[in-house]
């Protein structure tokens, strides 16, 4: 697992856990994202918070989340699954110049 990987991680898992303790997130996935002005990456996470309705509401927050990593910043979460007491979300993460 990259630094990056491991500092999303780390974040998504402190945020919700803040929430919801004993949340935790996972890597699914990741590969690399460009566009003609930006490089970056898409990481998409499993978060498991068990059925509590503050992870509902931390869901809905989570678009507009801020998490520190390095180096880049999150330009979005999406949901991308949810099932019981648990979703998957897409992060882009897009390098800071």
């Amino acid at each position: 697992m990259s630094r990056l990987e491991r500092d999303l991680i780390t974040a998504v898992t402190e945020s919700a856990a803040a929430t919801v303790p004993g949340a935790a997130a996972s890597l699914v996935r990741s590969r690399d994202w460009s566009s003609s002005l930006f490089s970056g990456v898409r990481l998409t996470v499993e978060i498991n918070a068990g059925e509590d309705e503050r992870f509902e509401t931390w869901l809905v927050g989570l678009p507009e989340a801020e998490f520190a990593v390095r180096g880049y910043f999150v330009a979005s979460a999406d949901l991308v699954e949810r099932s019981s007491g648990a979703a998957v979300v897409e992060f882009l993460l897009v390098e800071e110049s």
